[in-house]
């Protein structure tokens, strides 16, 4: 069977693998605001919520407690909240 030219070029920028899956690029969606967690490196963190007494405190001066959603550790790191 021949192939046609326009309709290969209309597929040219789409990565086909030997079964036939396309491979498409996986944009990262990362919040450059977010903290890097400690453990693993990714930015996958969302604040957690307050265990102690202290976690209040700490806020006070912009300490803020975070769980990174891909390994589960959790720690503290400087954030502030945008001023809109």
């Amino acid at each position: 069977m021949a192939e046609d030219p326009e309709k290969q070029a209309e597929y040219e920028d789409h990565d086909v693998t030997e079964d036939g899956i396309e491979d498409e690029e996986v944009e990262e969606a990362t919040d450059p605001n977010r903290p890097i967690c400690p453990r693993c490196g990714w930015h996958n963190t969302r604040l957690s919520h307050t265990r102690s007494m202290l976690d209040p405190i700490l806020r006070a001066v912009s300490l803020r407690a975070f769980r990174c959603r891909s390994c589960g550790n959790r720690f503290r790191a400087f954030w502030r909240v945008p001023r809109v």
